[in-house]
């Protein structure tokens, strides 16, 4: 249930954070996703261990609200369980918060979208300090084609990008062009986001689409714990194939 990266096991299923967060993909959903999840860390980990008794064995946070306090909670209850995380987006202020994703155990830190796709010098330096402490560095993007296309040419020592897949594209810009980049770098790791497309897709065409690119782990946000099992267990049947 693991891929390894750079000699650390990263796990194929992790729950996501977007409706943690009242992400606005969510639409009329996220200021209900939000209140009830957002500042409560209970109401987060009871999603998380039903995905880990599924079978997700990590959790993909960001320094907002209570999801840190959430992410060490599951570290101290199950030995196996890794955190990754993403850092703050450029709006939300200077300081991306790198060091409280560390503090909650942060193996792989991707750079937020926000930040890689203006693809700018902010998005170097921002490697250079997550990789500065001794953890791996990543590159989340929104507008998946041009960024990636810049970083592969400009920031070759980046093995992790964290990428929009849907089967029915949601979020992917150029669908085609980023199945062939994705599927033409052997040589990277990239980890599908927004895989059920903010819940408009069915969770078996979801992950056997999946199941046919290289993607090395796919991050699942979940909202409800029978749903969580269900989704989590689809995603590892589907990517153990």
């Amino acid at each position: 249930m693991f891929c390894k990266i750079d000699g650390v096991d990263i796990p194929l299923v992790m729950v996501g954070s977007s409706p943690f967060s009242g992400s606005p993909q969510f639409r009329e959903n996220s200021p209900i996703y939000r209140k009830k999840f957002l500042q409560h860390a209970d109401a987060m980990v009871e999603i998380l261990k039903a995905s880990y008794e599924a079978g997700a064995r990590g959790f993909h946070t960001f320094s907002f609200g209570k999801m840190c306090d959430a992410a060490k909670i599951m570290q101290e209850t199950y030995d196996d369980y890794v955190i990754t995380g993403g850092t703050l987006p450029s709006f939300a202020g200077p300081d991306p918060l790198i060091e409280d994703l560390i503090d909650a155990g942060a193996k792989l830190i991707f750079i937020h979208a926000s930040v890689s796709d203006k693809k700018e010098s902010e998005l170097f330096k921002l490697i250079d300090d997550v990789s500065s402490r001794g953890v791996i560095p990543g590159i989340a993007v929104h507008n998946p084609v041009p960024t990636l296309e810049f970083a592969l040419e400009n920031a070759t020592n980046i093995k992790c990008f964290l990428v929009p897949f849907a089967v029915n594209g949601f979020m992917m810009g150029d669908q085609e062009k980023l199945e062939e980049l994705v599927d033409n770098n052997k040589d990277k790791s990239f980890f599908g986001m927004k895989t059920l497309a903010a819940g408009s897709v069915d969770a078996q065409d979801a992950f056997n689409y999946i199941s046919k690119h290289n993607i090395c782990s796919v991050i699942i946000g979940q909202v409800d714990v029978e749903e969580a099992k269900l989704s989590t267990k689809i995603a590892l049947e589907s990517l153990q194939k």
